[in-house]
């Protein structure tokens, strides 16, 4: 049970590290346009450090540094806005297209997920496991692979890997029970 939500809580981590970074990239890009345009189109830009080559001492120059303040991002519902982007489940959705999943099917795999688990990774019915409920008579497939049933289909990398494989031998068929919420 323990190794579940590690995984849980590493792949949290690593979601909410990715969004961060790039809110801190987008800030950084709308404060730079900002400075840009506030310089105007007739001045130029000064250096923020120079090094002169010819001398053996160094001179340094600093212009005032414009200091800019990121956001509070402790309070933000990362699952919540995942899934207002990518729908049902899309907490998972960049982790899914990062294994391999194409775009397209994206529409369908979140249904399979949300159908068969909602959405969690250490979803068990006795048989099948984890995201998109892998089942037990794919264990010798799995150990070709490396990973075993049921404890490495609770991570969701792993689960979602496993499930691309089965999507591309058998198109949807596995989950054809999970289809009756498409569309919805």
């Amino acid at each position: 049970m323990d190794i579940r939500f590690k995984h849980i809580y590493q792949y949290i981590f690593q979601y909410k590290l990715r969004l961060a970074c790039a809110l801190a990239l987008l800030l950084i890009a709308v404060s730079l346009a900002s400075f840009i345009s506030d310089k105007g189109a007739n001045e130029t830009l000064q250096p923020v450090l120079t090094i002169p080559a010819t001398t053996t001492t160094t001179t340094t120059t600093i212009s005032p540094q414009t200091t800019t303040t990121f956001p509070d991002l402790s309070g933000v519902d990362f699952v919540a806005l995942a899934r207002s982007i990518y729908g049902k489940c899309g907490e998972y959705h960049d982790l899914a297209i990062q294994v391999g999943w194409p775009e397209e099917e994206w529409p369908q795999l979140q249904q399979v997920i949300w159908r068969e688990s909602r959405c969690v990774t250490d979803a068990w019915n006795g048989a099948d496991s984890g995201l998109t409920q892998i089942n037990h008579i794919h264990s010798e497939w799995l150990s070709q692979m490396g990973w075993s049933h049921p404890q490495d289909m609770f991570n969701p990398e792993y689960n979602l890997t496993f499930a691309l494989r089965l999507w591309q031998s058998s198109g949807w068929k596995p989950w054809k029970y999970s289809g009756t919420t498409w569309g919805n």
